[in-house]
C-alpha cells in the first residue's frame, strides 16, 4: 500500500487550536473531494513537550519541533498514487489547494516523502 507522509506547520498568526479545526473541518473535506483515489487520510498532531521522561530527551536541547502534524495519505495501489499526482499537478487544483493553506499552515515549510 503506497503512503506519504507530510511534515506540516501551522501558520505562525494561527493559534493550535485554530490550526487543528481548520485543518479538520476545512481541509480535510477539500483533499478527500480533490483526490478520488485518497483510500486513508490520517493526522498526528504533535505536542509542545520534547521529552518522553526525564532521562530520555527526544530532541537536542535548545529546539521545539518545528512541525505541528504528520499527515499520513494512503493509496491502494501504485496506480492509485500516479492518479494522486497526476490530479495534483493540475493547475485549478494546485490553486484550490494553495488558496485554502493560505489560511491555516505554511505551505513553504511543509515537507512530504514516500514511506513505507
Amino acid at each position: 500500500m503506497p503512503k506519504l507522509i507530510a511534515l506540516i506547520c501551522k501558520r505562525s498568526s494561527v493559534s493550535v487550536d485554530e490550526f487543528k479545526t481548520y485543518y479538520e473541518n476545512n481541509h480535510v473535506p477539500l483533499i478527500e473531494s480533490l483526490f478520488p483515489t485518497l483510500q486513508g487520510y490520517k493526522r498526528t498532531y504533535l505536542l509542545e513537550s520534547n521529552m518522553l521522561n526525564d532521562a530520555l530527551p527526544l530532541e537536542s536541547e535548545g529546539g521545539g519541533t518545528p512541525f505541528d502534524v504528520i499527515t499520513e495519505l494512503t493509496f491502494a495501489s501504485e496506480d492509485d498514487l500516479h492518479q494522486f499526482f497526476a490530479r495534483g499537478a493540475e493547475e485549478e487544483v494546485v490553486d484550490a489547494i494553495r488558496r485554502d493553506e493560505a489560511n491555516f499552515l505554511d505551505g513553504q515549510k511543509t515537507l512530504m516523502y514516500r514511506v513505507e
